[in-house]
């Protein structure tokens, strides 16, 4: 979900757009453009559009406003956040690293409500001051629609749902008070699937009772908040299965390396039986300069495969996530993404020691151990330079 197409960069955060916060805008925009000639009837159908599609873009504007207070202050406290995503549902702060204590996780969720109860008030003082001013209803109109729903967003974040801002403060004072993070997070998760479904059935209800479209937004609300609830109390599950461990412990060593010049058919008849999901790749200077995955390889068309190269295939180097021999594992996996299938490349003094994968973690959860020995640094009978 941090794909998309950068924006902006503010305060040394980028803020990237995903294609679906066209779809938010264009509900936004509706919705005030056809409200808009209702509240205010005699308004021309051009000035609404467009006093519409400006406010959609305004509250976009403060969700923008209200992650960037999240990731600002999480800077300031040492928690890496250099990514802001837009989507359909708002916004998303990616918080790369750990909170480490429950105040930072405190200040960093109050941050973002705390930025758009000053948006709204902004808001209300300027459609009353305007008002009295004289100035036109429709501006009136737009800043107090801009206020209602700042508020509306201010009191939904703050219910105490994990993950909602709200369930974020609520983990905080949890985890200070108890010193057990991990059942704070159960709480706080519970919490959150209730109010998820809480909202799915007054959706469902919603849509029963008058066939209205916002009931299905409601319960596409809820999936999302009970669903991403779920999946934030298994990650506190691998986190706490994993606390301590460093990578050392974890990652593959010495793993078997792949000349990014073979072709995929002398990849899959020389190297794929090895049993890994995915494999470095080496440059004709012997550097490493690529992952590959076996997913990526067998979806090389079978005609294309005695022609085409790792090179053409593989995810580059510099964009595999690294990892230092000493590093907490935890820290490292919320580098990992989807782009390397769960993958990281591990180096010391510049060199690759290891891998890490989804199969050496799941290892590491399920029995506590180190992996069985490494694989040999080199392929039994290397194919020619093809």
């Amino acid at each position: 979900m941090n794909q998309g197409l950068l924006i902006a960069r503010l305060a040394g955060v980028r803020i990237r757009a995903h294609w679906s916060v066209l779809v938010i805008a264009g509900l936004l925009t509706w919705g005030l453009g056809v409200g808009i000639p209702v509240a205010l009837p005699g308004t021309a159908p051009a000035l609404a559009w467009i006093t519409a599609a400006g406010g959609a873009i305004l509250l976009i504007a403060s969700l923008t406003a209200h992650e960037l207070a999240h990731s600002i202050v999480a800077r300031r406290r040492g928690v890496q956040a250099d990514d802001i995503t837009l989507w359909v549902f708002g916004g998303v702060s990616h918080i790369k690293t750990d909170w480490q204590t429950p105040r930072t996780e405190l200040l960093v969720s109050a941050a973002g409500p705390l930025v758009t109860l000053v948006v709204a008030a902004v808001c209300f003082g300027l459609s009353f001051g305007l008002a009295a001013a004289g100035a036109p209803d429709v501006l009136v109109l737009l800043l107090q629609w801009l206020a209602v729903a700042n508020a509306l967003i201010l009191v939904l974040n703050l219910v105490p749902a994990f993950p909602l801002d709200g369930g974020r403060i609520l983990r905080s004072a949890l985890w200070e008070r108890r010193h057990d993070r991990s059942q704070a997070t159960i709480t706080a998760a519970r919490i959150g699937r209730a109010f998820g479904f809480l909202i799915v059935g007054l959706g469902m209800l919603d849509v029963l009772l008058t066939a209205d479209f916002g009931g299905l937004w409601l319960m596409l609300i809820g999936w999302f908040i009970a669903g991403a609830a779920r999946t934030e109390q298994r990650a506190e599950a691998v986190r706490a299965s994993l606390a301590g461990a460093q990578v050392a412990e974890v990652m593959s060593i010495n793993p078997t390396t792949v000349p990014s010049w073979v072709t995929v058919d002398l990849f899959l008849k020389h190297y794929a039986a090895g049993g890994r999901t995915a494999y470095p790749t080496n440059g004709l200077d012997g550097r490493v300069d690529g992952l590959v995955t076996v997913s990526a390889v067998r979806r090389v068309p079978s005609p294309q495969r005695s022609t085409r190269r790792l090179a053409e295939i593989f995810i580059p180097v510099a964009t595999v996530p690294a990892a230092r021999p000493d590093e907490l594992v935890t820290d490292v996996l919320t580098r990992v993404g989807r782009t390397t299938e769960g993958h990281a490349f591990v180096f010391d003094g510049g060199r690759l020691v290891g891998v890490i994968s989804p199969a050496d973690i799941g290892r590491r959860i399920q029995f506590g151990v180190p992996k069985p020995p490494p694989l040999p640094t080199h392929a039994p009978g290397l194919p020619p330079v093809a």
